[in-house]
């Protein structure tokens, strides 16, 4: 093996093991979604019956992150994904993409005040805060 094929072996491997960090970080959150998106599209390229399979097993550890050994847990998606991308090498931009992900990346959230307020106030979202004043100065 060349100088280059270890390079290119040694950053498919780092690629995979931020990919597989940031899926299994993303299980317990609320931008799983997307994260399962990504994840679809990269196991597609194994085909729908290849998809299918690969999606099962994500559900199912994600059903039991909270009770799992994190570290095993990223292993094992580790191994999962590099040996997609060595079966199929133009999957790398996917993998790609998910190795990129940051957790903080995904979480959105809508924070709103209201302070200070002489009238009604009508807040709707997740993360309402603030105090309604309706005393007259």
């Amino acid at each position: 093996m060349g100088a280059k094929a270890v390079l290119e072996q040694a950053q498919l491997v780092g690629m995979a093991g931020a990919a597989a960090a940031a899926l299994v970080a993303e299980m317990t959150k609320e931008s799983w979604a997307s994260m399962r998106s990504l994840a679809a599209r990269l196991f597609r390229r194994g085909g729908q019956d290849e998809e299918e399979r690969q999606l099962a097993r994500l559900d199912a550890d994600r059903e039991q992150a909270a009770t799992l050994d994190q570290a095993a847990l990223r292993e094992r998606w580790n191994r999962r994904l590099l040996t997609l991308v060595e079966d199929f090498p133009e999957a790398a931009d996917d993998l790609a993409a998910m190795a990129r992900r940051k957790p903080e990346e995904q979480q959105s959230g809508v924070n709103q005040s209201a302070e200070n307020n002489t009238g009604s106030v009508i807040q709707i979202g997740r993360d309402n805060s603030g105090s309604l004043n309706t005393e007259r100065r």
